[in-house]
């Protein structure tokens, strides 16, 4: 597998260009070992998005941009910004500072921050204007979230922004603001309860190449670009992780909210099957000729596209089984979740999903093979898993469907033998053999262990710290430098699923405080959150165009380059939003630029949700785990490691059994 090139230095390369690389490479998220394009020497020239020419470096940009501070340095003490502002008071940052909620404090008009933080309650024009901006650093909820915490002492200080007394973080309100980013991440045509008051309607004139309306979906990270295949695996990530934990969404308060969401996401996936046999891949930013990578040098809020987004599709008889069968297994998780709440809106998704699944068979091969302008952003490795995804679903929404059951499993047991079971350290769009697994273990009693084995193997060379799995000094497990943490995320989500189908032991135990110890430090616990708005002192500066912009903007003041370099907070807080997190070494600076660390996207949240309800739903207690020993949240379970190789034993399926189920696949095609 390819791995990606040393990003260059200043050295050799000019400013101007590494902004542009900047710029280019943010939304670049890739698996392990997916190259990075290499950067560009000149941004494109008379695009209105992008404002003036770039500064020549960041730490310049007050001489290119007036109002524009040098990065402050001050930082607010650990805990210091679990303050509550009432709505509308919070003022922060520097150029881009919510200027119509600050009017009339002097001092948050542009001046230096000195890390100073608001008191409870207090107006922005209450503050004393000694010099010091006013600083949220998170502050408190929006109403949105405010309800979602039931703990008794939240009217203090919600436990979204600190510990509890009991030592633990309120995971159920914290779930909540993990849902409310994909609000902020809407595209099309904003519902009437639209609850991110800094979000508009956008892209209502995009429409797919036969004409028809494809307005709606999500924006995949902080752009004004739409992948289909990483919001289709958001999409059935997040029904899994409802289907599974229920409890903990009603218990939150957000059932409704993940019915919302999860409908808002399939209803795109419906649009984007325009036609049979075609699906949209792609839409981007219009007037970023030629292709995705010119669109990210652009830096402008969704809500000011000029005009319709660019679409490319994957149309039949082009290969490309990866996407069509993660958009299949998207629309039949969704409708396992309507069966019985909306029959025929799941009828609708099932009969689409079925549609998707079968061109998927037809179409073996990577999508990118099809579609060049996904390379570099999402590729794919793999499609078979994707193929067994898909089927899994299907067979779980159709239980008296033998065929669908027969096809999960050979597809399953095919993808071990021709794909050998994925990269095999994690859970992500590109590895699908955990998930799948666990629903053949639902559907396949008898086969629960064999099914379920690849989750114990992953979790052992997490909890083990194998095969280039490290930690960090404050504990955080580290896998991968770009976006660790929704790898994180995502595993602990396989190990709490894992103790759904094994509760009680030493193993459940183990795997339940492996993903508390890690969900604490992403909330803070070690002094720096990594959710957005959420937590103790959480990031203010992540990796969004529409969060980084005053919404709406004043005149004279769009939404380009100047925000992207503004060294103060995004004046608009996306709620709840992981992002990519610290080095191996636990470094982390809040800095825009630094997507790598600091950007946000879909599919990272997906899994972090799924996590999120299955501690608000676990029996083991952070208190269990201190008892246990295990606040390091490395169990000693026993390892079950099976080495390189060995499908018959991660697979739980042999040559034999393989074979059989070769046979029984052409059966089932001579009957089709």
């Amino acid at each position: 597998m390819a791995t990606r090139p040393a990003r260059p230095g200043p050295a050799g390369r000019s400013w101007r260009a590494l902004a542009a690389l900047l710029l280019a490479g943010a939304a670049v998220r890739r698996s392990s070992g997916a190259p990075v394009p290499a950067g560009v020497d000149l941004l494109p020239t008379g695009t209105a998005q992008l404002g003036a020419p770039l500064p020549a470096a960041p730490a310049a940009a007050a001489a290119a941009f007036p109002s524009v501070q040098a990065i402050p340095t001050a930082r607010p003490a650990a805990g210091a910004c679990a303050a509550v502002f009432g709505a509308g008071q919070q003022c922060g940052g520097n150029m881009t500072n919510p200027a119509g909620n600050c009017s009339a404090f002097a001092s948050c008009n542009n001046t230096a921050w000195a890390g100073a933080c608001c008191p409870a309650g207090t107006a922005c024009s209450g503050i004393p204007t000694s010099g010091d901006t006013c600083w949220s650093c998170g502050g408190g909820l929006p109403p949105a979230l405010a309800v979602a915490s039931k703990t008794a002492d939240d009217a203090a200080a919600p436990m979204c922004t600190r510990l509890a007394a009991s030592g633990d973080f309120d995971y159920a309100c914290v779930l909540g603001a993990s849902l409310l980013f994909y609000d902020a991440q809407r595209s099309g045509r904003l519902p009437a309860g639209n609850r991110v008051p800094w979000r508009g309607d956008s892209a209502l004139a995009d429409k797919s190449p036969n004409g028809q309306s494809i307005a709606g979906g999500w924006y995949d990270a902080g752009d004004a670009t739409r992948f289909t295949f990483p919001a289709a695996f958001t999409v059935s990530t997040l029904a899994l992780g409802f289907l599974e934990f229920p409890e903990a969404f009603d218990g939150a308060g957000q059932t409704d909210h993940m019915l919302e969401t999860l409908r808002w996401g399939a209803d795109w996936l419906l649009k984007a099957r325009y036609a049979d046999g075609a699906l949209v891949a792609v839409t981007w930013l219009p007037g970023a000729a030629p292709d995705v990578r010119a669109s990210h040098l652009m830096w402008t809020r969704p809500e000011e596209m000029p005009g319709a987004s660019a679409v490319r599709s994957l149309v039949a008889p082009q290969r490309g089984a990866d996407l069509l069968a993660q958009a299949a297994a998207a629309l039949a998780a969704v409708s396992v979740v309507f069966v019985e709440r909306d029959p025929d809106y799941s009828r609708e998704l099932l009969d689409a999903a079925e549609g998707l699944y079968r061109q998927a068979i037809d179409s073996e091969g990577l999508y990118s093979s099809s579609i060049p302008e996904v390379r570099g952003y999402y590729d794919s490795y793999s499609y078979i898993d994707d193929l067994a995804w898909a089927a899994a679903w299907l067979a779980r929404r159709q239980p008296d469907t033998a065929d669908a059951l027969e096809e999960a499993k050979f597809y399953y047991d095919r993808h071990w033998m021709v794909e050998g079971g994925g990269e095999g350290r994690r859970f992500d769009y590109n590895n699908m053999v955990q998930p799948t697994g666990y629903l053949l273990s639902q559907l396949v009693p008898n086969g629960k262990s064999g099914y379920t084995q690849p989750i114990r193997d992953v979790m052992a060379l997490w909890l083990g710290g194998q095969s280039n799995i490290t930690y960090s000094p404050k504990g955080m497990a580290w896998i991968d430098s770009w976006g660790n943490l929704r790898y994180v995320a995502n595993q602990a989500l396989m190990g709490l699923l894992h103790n759904k189908a094994y509760p009680g032991g030493s193993r459940a135990r183990a795997y339940t405080c492996f993903a508390r110890k890690q969900a604490r430090i992403m909330l803070g616990e070690t002094g720096r959150s990594y959710v957005v708005g959420i937590g103790t002192n959480p990031p203010c500066r992540p990796h969004h165009r529409g969060a980084s912009c005053v919404a709406p903007g004043p005149p004279g003041q769009p939404c380009d380059c100047t925000a992207y370099f503004n060294p103060g907070c995004n004046p608009n807080t996306i709620y709840g939003a992981l992002v990519g997190g610290p080095t191996k070494d636990d470094a982390y600076e809040d800095l825009r630029w630094d997507f790598e660390k600091a950007e946000v996207a879909l599919d990272w949240n997906a899994g972090f949700t799924g996590m999120l309800a299955g501690l608000a739903d676990a029996g083991v207690s952070w208190d269990d785990c201190k008892a246990a020993g295990l606040e390091d949240g490395r169990g000693d379970a026993p390892p079950s490691l099976s080495g390189a190789g060995g499908g018959a034993r991660r697979g739980g399926r042999g040559a034999a059994a393989l074979a059989g189920a070769a046979a029984a696949w052409l059966a089932l095609a001579a009957l089709h």
